[in-house]
């Protein structure tokens, strides 16, 4: 399937490029219509051909009308869905919390397969942010997000709170192969003439064969061993023109050359954590 239309889906296309080949709104926007979900709200909606999908943590997935706001169908979940959707030619993907890969029937919500992981999970770790005490283990609450799919070549890459980059046949569910990682992947991948970069929160940045899952090159980032609260990828890279342009929790962001995985330029933040996701306009 090919690219969507800039500002209809999260990170500019279904590859996560992260590029968008329109300008933004030049007017400032106006409320048309709102809808009540059962939950909060943490992933972006996508749109085609006039309905909007949008998920929530009341683990709902809906199909709205972009005319009216009136809902066309949706789906629930037992668990929060904390992850946009992609959207191919007729099937749409989410990664659920329950710990698995879903596809639905885009036209009626009607599940088609799931690929199970291992597990789902947030980042944690002891002494997380300098809370009391040292010796607790803490979940992040600030990771409040999952991996969204991304599409390439009929198959869907996505992370996984296991530590694994996956990708699976876009039609059959099939798993392709599995990338493991050192901790938990939400970051979601970005495709690139054939290559899959995606962040983990182990503070790599990785560069896989997308055919083979093979490892081309991982960047490391900074650390923080003591409180873990400058560290890890939560950020989804954008690519283009052969860099690959990213933000980290350790308060840079990068910009790494696409080929070799070396560093071409940082810019700190002031130990700011950059968990938004670049978007590049005209090399900007």
């Amino acid at each position: 399937p090919g690219a969507a239309r800039a500002q209809s889906t999260f990170h500019g296309d279904i590859a996560r490029s992260g590029v968008f080949p329109s300008a933004a709104p030049a007017s400032a926007p106006h409320l048309k219509w709102s809808f009540k979900a059962s939950g909060p709200i943490v992933a972006s909606p996508v749109a085609r051909d006039g309905v909007v999908y949008i998920a929530c943590l009341g683990g709902h997935l809906y199909a709205i009308d972009q005319a009216t706001g009136t809902e066309k169908w949706n789906f629930k979940s037992r668990m929060p869905i904390a992850s946009t959707p992609a959207l191919g030619d007729s099937t749409l993907y989410f990664v659920s919390s329950a710990g698995s890969l879903a596809a639905l029937d885009l036209a009626t919500g009607t599940p088609r397969w799931v690929l199970p992981f291992e597990y789902e999970r947030r980042f944690e770790a002891k002494n997380l942010h300098g809370y009391p005490s040292a010796a607790q283990t803490i979940p992040d609450s600030y990771d409040l997000f999952t991996s969204s799919p991304a599409l390439a070549g009929g198959k869907v890459y996505f992370g996984a709170g296991d530590g694994g980059i996956y990708c699976a046949d876009a039609t059959s569910g099939l798993l392709q192969w599995k990338f493991s990682t050192e901790d938990v992947v939400h970051a979601s991948p970005s495709i690139a003439n054939g290559v899959v970069y995606c962040g983990s929160w182990d503070s790599r940045l990785y560069a896989l064969d997308a055919e083979t899952g093979q490892l081309r090159w991982a960047f490391q980032s900074g650390q923080d061993p003591s409180i873990h609260n400058q560290v890890g990828f939560q950020s989804s890279a954008a690519v283009v023109g052969g860099v690959v342009y990213s933000g980290c929790r350790d308060a840079h962001v990068y910009a790494i050359d696409a080929g070799s995985g070396r560093k071409r330029w940082d810019y700190p933040t002031s130990k700011g954590w950059v968990i938004g996701t670049p978007a590049v306009r005209d090399g900007q």
